[in-house]
């Protein structure tokens, strides 16, 4: 069993800690951060309403009842009781497999559903109205009515916990599984109507950036007793 460390640090502990962190996470984050504003200012403009409504026509040209099904099922992954779940159960790995204060790292997804909240009721921008909409369960879900649908909470928590979990399993199996389940879901959030493009990448952004900070995180606040594969940078 892993105990947390002292709360002790020298400089020199914490230049190796920042050393250990990935590369890639500072411009992730700060890619993620100005796409997500620049996103919010195009959508604050109503820039966005043509490609919105064109994207959505152009996805749902292929629709059939098949796709339909598998969308539906896959909207459960991202509602907030599992995603929330599925971070609980990270903060346990992460302690287990990192040690020192790596578990807090899973727990970031909660700054997702705060900024989430912030724009839905700070801008106007409706979803995709009813003739759109493919959605027909969602046991599962909290409806929340607000003045916008930017941006998508789905896209925002699943395409973080994609991330963070391939940053704990780095493996090149693990990013291309997490690229093509987060691409996956890009697509059915639009798809099944529940956002236009500009909420869906909105919320790739903003997902992306704080999984990347989760990461960072995880790597600089590892125990140096952890596992060696876990300790390895990816710079992918």
């Amino acid at each position: 069993a892993r105990s947390l460390p002292s709360a002790a640090v020298s400089p020199a502990s914490l230049i190796a800690r920042l050393r250990a962190v990935p590369a890639w996470t500072s411009a992730t984050v700060m890619v993620g951060t100005v796409a997500f504003l620049s996103l919010a200012a195009l959508v604050a403009l109503g820039a966005t309403r043509e490609a919105d409504l064109a994207t959505t026509m152009a996805l749902q040209s292929v629709a059939s009842e098949p796709l339909d099904v598998l969308v539906n099922w896959h909207t459960l992954l991202g509602q907030l009781v599992v995603t929330l779940s599925a971070a609980v159960i990270l903060t346990v790995v992460a302690w287990r497999r990192l040690g020192g204060y790596a578990w807090i790292a899973p727990l970031f997804i909660l700054a997702t559903g705060a900024i989430e909240l912030i724009f839905k009721f700070a801008l106007l921008h409706p979803g995709p109205p009813d003739e759109f909409v493919r959605a027909f369960m969602n046991p599962l879900g909290v409806r929340l009515h607000s003045p916008s649908s930017f941006p998508s909470g789905h896209l925002a928590r699943l395409t973080f916990l994609s991330i963070t979990l391939a940053g704990l399993f780095p493996s090149r199996a693990s990013w291309t599984t997490a690229v093509a389940f987060v691409a996956f879901t890009l697509f059915a959030r639009v798809y099944i109507g529940d956002h236009w493009i500009s909420d869906a990448l909105a919320g790739l952004a903003l997902g992306a950036a704080v999984a990347a900070l989760a990461v960072g995180w995880m790597r600089a606040m590892a125990d140096a007793g952890g596992p060696p594969e876990a300790q390895v940078s990816v710079r992918r």
